[in-house]
């Protein structure tokens, strides 16, 4: 596993759940020493996994209630400074349908689609089975698309 390459997607996650940039690059740091620290995920494979529930936890400890988002920490985590107006609304439009969706299916799909993990490793960091991450999945979308006003047709 490339770390390097995990550090944004972890930010991006991070800071999905407590919308401050400041405290989940600090959250991401913390995630980081933590990993390097810990000696338990040596030889096990699931070392993707085990930085992810450590972000996780790091950030339900410091919870806090959502924000309105900042648009310009929004473009700088994408790695994006400009976008073309059609981009940005659409985008906009999917970050406010998203902001609609419960917390935990919010974090199944931002999960999934934007840091591009496996369904068997977000089992592993949310704690629940293969099977249930894709039913809640497929719930988490099916209420996207309506938040979003498309049909529910999967």
């Amino acid at each position: 596993m490339d770390l390097k390459e995990q550090y944004e997607k972890l930010l991006r996650y991070c800071y999905m759940l407590t919308k401050d940039i400041d405290l989940a690059e600090d959250i991401v740091q913390e995630t980081y020493l933590r990993f390097w620290q810990s000696h338990t995920y040596k030889d096990t494979n699931k070392e993707l996994a085990y930085l992810y529930t450590i972000a996780r936890n790091l950030c339900m400890d410091e919870f806090r209630k959502p924000k309105l988002e900042d648009i310009d920490a929004c473009d700088e985590l994408a790695g994006e400074h400009r976008y073309e107006p059609e981009a940005r609304v659409d985008r906009l439009v999917i970050e406010e349908a998203l902001e609609k969706l419960p917390q935990d299916l919010k974090e199944l799909i931002v999960l999934r689609f934007t840091n591009e993990m496996n369904v068997t490793d977000i089992a592993k960091v949310i704690g629940i089975s293969r099977f249930a991450v894709h039913r809640r999945l497929k719930e988490g979308l099916t209420l996207l698309r309506k938040n979003i006003g498309g049909e529910a047709n999967d």
